[in-house]
């Protein structure tokens, strides 16, 4: 198995730019996967902005956030590591790939959303564990806020933290990034 760097921080803590920092000295053949799906004016000009700035680094960039798993084999075979960012984006558009009206919808059906989510995470791990590519994984940390009085934003909550725990178990290292500053946590 290839190295595992886990860092997680809050929106905007610089947590991708210390993540690209670790990818840049390992001068090596880089991928940067991307899991953000824009649905907005605002999250495409962000998304620009993110694929500009790589492109300068002569990193290929995979944009893609379902059946990641199925590709960590062709991964291993061209790169020696890779940049996922982030796992909270990969969270979110998988729970909502296909509708699911979490007000309307009994505790069984977002139970079963949640399972199929963490088998997807699951998988990605398993193919993660096999390969010689060392990865750096990004995540926000979302949990430090409360709880929150919204279902949605509970079930969120919950299931991002569940999904961080999993990969910092699996992490060689793990960094918390608190305003533009990371902190090593294992």
């Amino acid at each position: 198995m290839g190295e595992i760097i886990f860092v997680s921080g809050g929106i905007s803590s610089g947590k991708s730019d210390f993540a690209e920092r670790l990818c840049n000295n390992k001068k090596e053949k880089t991928l940067y996967i991307a899991t953000s799906v824009p649905f907005d004016s605002e999250m495409k000009e962000k998304k620009r902005k993110h694929l500009e700035k790589r492109a300068s680094k002569n990193w290929d960039i995979l944009e893609r956030y379902k059946d990641l798993y199925k590709v960590v084999k062709e991964i291993d075979k061209k790169y020696d590591i890779v940049l996922l960012d982030c796992l909270t984006m990969m969270v979110s558009n998988l729970i909502f790939h296909e509708e699911h009206d979490f007000d309307a919808k009994d505790i069984k059906e977002s139970n079963k959303k949640a399972k199929m989510v963490k088998e997807e995470f699951e998988k990605l791990i398993d193919e993660i564990k096999k390969t010689n590519t060392s990865f750096v994984i990004v995540t926000n940390e979302i949990g430090l806020g409360g709880i929150s009085e919204n279902r949605l934003t509970r079930f969120f909550s919950q299931l991002c933290g569940e999904i961080n725990q999993l990969f910092a178990a699996i992490s060689n290292e793990a960094y918390l990034v608190v305003s533009g500053i990371a902190i090593k946590i294992k």
